[in-house]
C-alpha cells in the first residue's frame, strides 16, 4: 500500500514537473520558429536585391 502511494506521488510530482517546464518549451519553439524566419526573410531579401541588381544592370547595357 506505501509502496502504491509513493509511487502515485512521484507520478503527480513528474506530471506537475513536466507541466512547469511546458510553457519554456513553447517559448523556446517559438524563439526557433522566429529565428527561422527572420533569417529565411533576409536571405529572400537578399535574392531580390540580387536579382534586381542584375536586371537593372542588363536594362542598362541595352541601353547603352
Amino acid at each position: 500500500m506505501i509502496a502504491q502511494t509513493t509511487r502515485a506521488n512521484q507520478k503527480t510530482e513528474m506530471l506537475q514537473k513536466a507541466r512547469a517546464a511546458l510553457p519554456l518549451t513553447k517559448i523556446r519553439e517559438r524563439a526557433f520558429e522566429g529565428a527561422f524566419f527572420s533569417v529565411a526573410l533576409i536571405a529572400m531579401a537578399g535574392w531580390v536585391y540580387f536579382i534586381t541588381l542584375l536586371l537593372v544592370r542588363l536594362f542598362l547595357w541595352f541601353l547603352g
